[in-house]
């Protein structure tokens, strides 16, 4: 897989979205677009849980910005509900949401979600 991440470094980063946790508020994570790299990531899951943040690359998102905010709700959710009951988390490399199947892959220091047609 192509490394998003690598190259010069994009100072513009838009934050679009930010989730919290209704059981503990001080778990917060934020949907940031950095657009330098045409790509959205999510910031604060690897702070509160200690696994990788999350990555949907810029066509994805926008073409389908409904789907992929109920994507990243799931994952956020099964996160938190494992970190609730103290047990440990691993991404799933492929699920399915609603009719949809997606994959996750490791990038560096995030997990890339493809939809899968």
């Amino acid at each position: 897989m192509v490394d998003l991440f690598s190259g010069p470094e994009q100072g513009e980063e838009i934050v679009i979205a930010t989730i919290g946790n209704q059981k503990n508020p001080a778990q917060v994570v934020e949907v940031v677009h950095l657009p330098g790299k045409e790509i959205f990531v999510t910031r604060g899951v690897a702070t509160h849980f200690q696994i990788k943040d999350i990555a949907v690359p810029q066509g994805l998102m926008l073409a389908e910005i409904h789907e992929m905010t109920s994507v990243l709700s799931y994952l956020l959710e099964r996160i938190a509900t494992a970190a609730d009951l103290n047990l440990p988390f691993r991404y799933d490399p492929e699920f399915d949401v609603g009719d949809s199947r997606f994959s996750l892959q490791e990038s560096g220091d995030y997990m890339v979600l493809t939809r899968h047609d």
